[in-house]
């Protein structure tokens, strides 16, 4: 039964081939959320990576603090090696999803991206924006994890950049500078998921 279980969550290669998979980094505060938001309206069915923490945070009975977070992310990863998370993405991806166009928010280092592509014909998009707005955004944003000051703030860049994140960023098929609006951000995000589904962007091969 297992083994029948574990071949029916696999995606078939019908799947595999109409399936594309954009892959969005970026630091934190970047606007990876405001990418997803746009993807939502183009028919994209969107997977956040840092669900999957928040989840084993839940499981933990723990507050979904930045320090938490944080160490469960890092802890996964040590124990699981770096695509530990992936697989925690790639499960929910095969379970759930019902589109042929998925976004996954929050992929951080270039091994995951590997792995996303096994989805699919899988792009890599990563949004850069200047710590300064970044730490805005994130303040503005209120979340539970998000920084309390720029030095807590300047700590989880580091603790991304140890992952890998770095990697993926220089690495990426396509970027996005985020240094206008949030309007100006959403048309960038439009045009260029656009063009991806149009174009039909072949896989990167990094």
């Amino acid at each position: 039964v297992k083994l029948s279980q574990e071949k029916k969550n696999e995606a078939s290669p019908s799947t595999k081939q109409t399936r594309l998979v954009v892959c969005v980094t970026g630091m934190p505060g970047s606007g990876k959320s405001t990418a997803a938001e746009v993807s939502q309206g183009l028919g994209f069915e969107v997977f956040r990576m840092g669900d999957d923490v928040r989840m084993e945070a839940e499981r933990r009975k723990l507050q979904p603090s930045d320090e938490n977070l944080g160490a469960i992310m890092l802890q996964l990863r040590q124990s699981g090696g770096p695509v530990a998370i992936a697989h925690l993405c790639e499960q929910r991806i095969e379970r759930d999803s019902k589109s042929p166009y998925v976004l996954i928010d929050g992929s951080r280092n270039v091994n995951e991206f590997l792995e996303f592509k096994k989805l699919g014909r899988a792009v890599l998009v990563s949004i850069h924006a200047s710590p300064q707005r970044r730490f805005k955004f994130l303040q503005d944003r209120a979340r539970g994890d998000s920084p309390n000051s720029f030095q807590s703030f300047e700590a989880r860049d580091r603790r991304e950049l140890s992952v890998g994140i770095g990697e993926a960023i220089a690495l990426a098929d396509e970027v996005i500078i985020n240094s206008g609006s949030v309007e100006d951000l959403k048309k960038q995000v439009e045009r260029l998921l656009k063009s991806i589904k149009d174009k039909k962007v072949s896989p990167n091969s990094c």
